[in-house]
């Protein structure tokens, strides 16, 4: 009897274990469907043959699949449909291989809108079929992606016209120049300047400015052979290469046409506009061995035709290379003005925060008062001292003078004050650079945590090893570091994410039409988002208005600088600026 009762006992114990962990496992099992429908990521359960068996509500929320619908729907369905045969072969015989798969997909809701997820796909222990064999997680990429893409596009298009930029014109003038070489045909380099269009901006508007070189964009587009190509140069000027010219009398029928195209006239916001144009043409071989020489002679040739009357053309002829020699002048004269430093002073233009009005930086800008040719544009001189190293004396004279000026202010300020110095690029490839900011702060006593160094966004994307090696090396000195004229270039955000900056400055062509036009709008936004998820502190740049400074304050840009704020001034007036400002705020 008592071997009955034992062996009872056994089987009660053994119920009980058994009790006990089909509980584990119905709890467990409860956890996993709470994890599983709570989750935010879309998830999808597959069978072996691929077809989904249970999603969870994150899935639904994104395909617009309810439950019930996506039950055995083939999974390689969500695909679009456009991409589907692309797409979706690769992934399955990865799955069926080694029993996972990572990637993007452009995948196709039930209402028609197409998106791109990051998928990573995971096989389970199963060959039931209805069971799961593999776990799909996506994560909805949508938004990144066109933001890249965007960026993208404008790092090799010019932000006014989408014409090709410089980086992606200069990549067809080097290819139509190599397939001459081959073939023994001539490659023909126009340069194209619209008449008395400084005028127009200056009466009439940046605005409606903009909008004819538009207009004349697309005219000048019309014009251009199929396998030509047009580019926007720079302001006013555009460059054509056309590949495969026979002889002269095929480019003067060209540049006929592209005179005539603009004279009807343009009708704007309700302005009548006449314009023409002049244009220089040069051909290689014959007219120069390098790209630098073509461009500079194709410019000659069209000032010659500016001379002449304008609403003409001229080929390049060496007689008529007036504006080399004069750029050799002022380059002369420059070399004798960096000896000395007596003819360059800075000038300063506030960086406030747009809530409270306050003060935080100033952006250090050059300028050159020579004693025969008066006030010189930088950007007349500043490309001729890249070229000739000159940019390397005159950057560092730049620091150790902006350091010099605003230490007084900066240690008397009520709040820390920083003051923001822009790199050449010919500076940023110099390797003893971290060595020459170092001597300057040392030789000044300014803070390094006051300086902040500006760098283009496509000057750092030219190296990435180099830029980041560079970048690293700089902020270990202390000193703040910051994207210049952020969104004329293209930086992913993985790059992005690796450099150790602190600052992105919004360029301004985004913010002069960010209340006006959608598309720059967007831009913004995108920009401010990207740079928040982040930790960059962001500056608009080229604020001139109440609505722009709204606008970005509004979308989380607090920093702004331009116009609207202050015009760039010299230390007296920027010294007074300054102290005005800081009554205004302890007032």
């Amino acid at each position: 009897m008592s071997d009955e009762v034992t062996n009872l006992r056994k089987e009660l114990a053994s119920l009980k274990g058994q009790l006990v962990a089909q509980r584990r496992e119905l709890s467990r099992f409860r956890m996993l469907s709470s994890v599983f429908q709570s989750a935010t990521q879309p998830i999808a359960l597959v069978n072996a043959n691929f077809q989904i068996l249970t999603v969870n509500p994150a899935f639904s929320d994104l395909t617009k699949y309810s439950e019930d619908e996506a039950q055995y729907f083939p999974v390689n369905g969500l695909i679009a449909h456009h991409k589907r045969q692309e797409l979706w072969p690769p992934v399955q015989t990865s799955l069926e291989q080694e029993g996972h798969w990572e990637g993007l997909l452009w995948n196709e809701s039930k209402i028609g809108t197409v998106y791109r997820v990051q998928t990573h796909i995971q096989s389970l222990d199963t060959e039931d079929l209805n069971q799961a064999k593999y776990v799909f997680f996506f994560h909805d990429v949508t938004h990144q992606k066109e933001t890249e893409e965007q960026l993208q596009h404008r790092s090799n298009y010019d932000l006014v016209t989408d014409l090709p930029n410089w980086n992606l014109f200069l990549n067809h003038f080097i290819s139509a120049l190599y397939v001459s070489g081959q073939e023994g045909t001539q490659t023909a380099l126009l340069f194209i300047g619209l008449d008395g269009f400084k005028v127009i901006n200056d009466t009439l508007g940046y605005t409606i400015g903009d909008k004819l070189l538009q207009e004349a964009a697309i005219r000048f587009e019309k014009t251009i052979p199929q396998n030509g190509t047009l580019a926007r140069f720079s302001g006013d000027q555009f460059t054509a290469v056309l590949p495969n010219i026979k002889d002269e009398e095929d480019l003067a029928v060209i540049a006929h046409d592209i005179l005539e195209s603009l004279e009807r006239p343009f009708e704007i916001e309700d302005e009548e506009i006449f314009i023409s144009c002049s244009i220089g043409i040069c051909t290689w071989p014959g007219d120069g061995d390098d790209v630098e020489t073509l461009l500079r002679n194709a410019d000659s040739a069209m000032h010659k035709a500016k001379d002449n009357g304008r609403n003409t053309f001229h080929f390049f002829t060496p007689d008529i290379d007036a504006k080399a020699q004069a750029q050799r002048a002022i380059e002369i004269d420059l070399r004798k003005a960096v000896k000395t430093f007596d003819e360059f002073h800075l000038v300063y233009q506030p960086i406030v925060d747009m809530n409270t009005g306050q003060m935080k930086s100033a952006e250090a800008l050059i300028r050159w008062h020579s004693a025969d040719r008066g006030l010189v544009s930088p950007d007349q001189f500043i490309p001729l001292a890249e070229r000739n190293n000159l940019i390397l004396p005159i950057g560092e004279w730049v620091l150790e003078t902006a350091c010099q000026e605003i230490m007084d202010w900066s240690q008397h300020a009520q709040s820390p004050f920083r003051v923001s110095i822009n790199l050449s690029s010919r500076q940023f490839q110099e390797k003893n650079l971290p060595a020459i900011v170092q001597g300057v702060l040392d030789r000044t006593g300014f803070d390094p945590n006051q300086l902040t160094l500006e760098i283009t966004e496509t000057l750092m994307m030219e190296d990435l090893d180099a830029a980041l090696k560079m970048l690293h090396e700089l902020k270990t000195m202390g000193v703040r570091l910051s994207i210049d004229d952020f969104g004329t270039g293209y930086s992913s955000l993985n790059y992005l994410k690796s450099f150790p900056l602190d600052t992105l400055k919004v360029d301004r062509m985004f913010v002069r039409d960010v209340t006006t036009n959608p598309d720059d709008a967007a831009m913004v936004i995108a920009i401010l988002t990207m740079a928040h998820s982040l930790g960059l502190e962001v500056v608009g740049e080229g604020v001139e208005t109440l609505e722009q400074s709204h606008f970005l304050i509004e979308k989380g840009c607090l920093l702004g600088q331009g116009y609207y704020f202050s015009r760039p001034l010299r230390i007296e007036e920027f010294n007074q600026f300054a102290a005005n400002r800081e009554k205004l705020n302890s007032a």
